[in-house]
Formats: C-alpha cells, sequence, structure tokens
C-alpha cells in the first residue's frame, strides 16, 4: 500500500498569543497540565501547556482543517486560571477581550464557550476522526514481540 502524505500546519511550543488567532471560528483546546506561579523571565505567572487546535474561518471549520500548535505555554492570567480545572481533557471556545477594570490597563483576553451548535459539532467530529485515526495508526502499528 502506498503511503499517502498530507501536510497540515503543526508548530510545536512556544506561547500562546491571542492577538494573532482573534477573530478565529473556533479553538479546540487540550489542557496537558497547570502550574500556578511558574517562574518566568517576566516574574512567576500561572501557566497552562496544552495543544490548542484553530479553526481561523468557518471553511475550515467545515473541511476540518485547522492549525494545530502543540505544547503551547498558555500565560495569560485569566486564559491560563480558567483551563487549570480542564487538565487532562479539552474544551471547545471562542476568543475575547474584557474592558480593562482599571484606567490605563490593557483589555483581558477572556475564553468564551462555542455557543454556535453546528459549529461545536463540527469541532467535535473533528476531533473523534483525529482520534478514531491515532487509534487506527497505532493497531496498524507492527508488533515487535
Amino acid at each position: 500500500m502506498a503511503l499517502n502524505l498530507i501536510d497540515i500546519p503543526v508548530q510545536a511550543g512556544g506561547w500562546f498569543k491571542p492577538a494573532d488567532v482573534q477573530g478565529s471560528a473556533a479553538f479546540l483546546v487540550e489542557v496537558h497540565s497547570f502550574e500556578r506561579q511558574r517562574p518566568t523571565a517576566n516574574g512567576p505567572k500561572d501557566s497552562a501547556l496544552c495543544d490548542v487546535t484553530v479553526f481561523r474561518t468557518p471553511d475550515q471549520l467545515e473541511a476540518g482543517t485547522p492549525e494545530i500548535t502543540k505544547g503551547v505555554r498558555i500565560e495569560q492570567t485569566i486564559l491560563a486560571r480558567d483551563l487549570q480545572t480542564v487538565v487532562g481533557g479539552a474544551t471547545i471556545v471562542t476568543l475575547d477581550q474584557i474592558p480593562p477594570s482599571k484606567p490605563g490597563q490593557r483589555p483581558a483576553w477572556v475564553w468564551r464557550q462555542l455557543n454556535d451548535a453546528q459549529a461545536r459539532n463540527k469541532v467535535i467530529t473533528y476531533a473523534n476522526e483525529r482520534e478514531a485515526k491515532a487509534e487506527a495508526a497505532v493497531d496498524d502499528a507492527p508488533d515487535f514481540d
């Protein structure tokens, strides 16, 4: 059987930059770990280590062709803290900004639940198909016993 290689946009590591993906249709955020007050060059910060799947447009959502970033650090205060209860699981969200609580501060980034049921189902379908393909690949792998 010939190997059918298909490239998808994948990058590894780094830090989540909300401004780079602002306005995206949906996010699938898989949370691997959460550290409270992790030491950083800018002082201690709450930090979530995640795989972030971004569906930038409705077309990407429809086609199931997202952008995937594995092993990304999310250290924006509210974004990271909201993920601490999701460790070992995933959430389907969008990204928004809220006005600052004090003059002179920048707007804060926040997750919002994806309330569009059709879009949510497409993300779930994508995730289920991805997991089924991964399980099939493991099952098809040679047994070296």
